[in-house]
């Protein structure tokens, strides 16, 4: 149900179609809550369309765009990225690699057999169930949902602003 006020500005401004326009007249001559605020509302469009706009001057816009013309361009942002961290942070991953790759060879067993001399076959055994635990898939887990809830976080903090 529409407010009273909004009942009548729609009638005042003739957005109403034929049938809610009856309506509200047929309101407004019978309810005297609804003449009282159809007087007003005309009060206040009365003296709303008396009223002069006011107008910048005929310059106004010529002196706004001198103006900023005179102000400094913008600067791109520069940042300056230390190649030292990223080195760091490559050389860190790098021995990361390493190191599990040499973890891997040494606790693994190879076996290499040749059937003949043209082909050889290499084994190597290695035993995931050692590694992969359900303690280490829960450690996982718990890592993952972490990073997404900052995540998260970030994303909404960012619609926010």
């Amino acid at each position: 149900m529409k407010a009273i006020e909004q009942e009548i500005w729609d009638y005042i401004d003739g957005t109403n179609d034929a049938a809610e326009q009856a309506e509200t007249a047929s309101k407004i001559e019978n309810d005297p809550v609804y003449k009282s605020v159809y007087v007003e509302l005309l009060e206040i469009q009365r003296l709303m369309g008396s009223m002069d706009l006011d107008e910048p001057s005929m310059s106004f816009t010529r002196n706004v765009m001198e103006q900023v013309a005179l102000e400094p361009a913008p600067l791109t942002l520069k940042t300056k990225v230390n190649k030292n961290i990223i080195y760091g942070i490559s050389v860190f991953f790098i021995l990361s690699i390493v190191a599990l790759l040499a973890y891997t060879f040494a606790t693994s067993d190879f076996s290499f057999s040749a059937r003949d001399s043209s082909a050889f076959k290499f084994k190597m055994n290695i035993d995931l169930q050692q590694y992969i635990t359900p303690t280490s898939i829960h450690i996982f887990l718990f890592i993952d949902v972490v990073l997404g809830l900052i995540y998260l976080d970030s994303f909404l903090r960012r619609k926010k602003v």
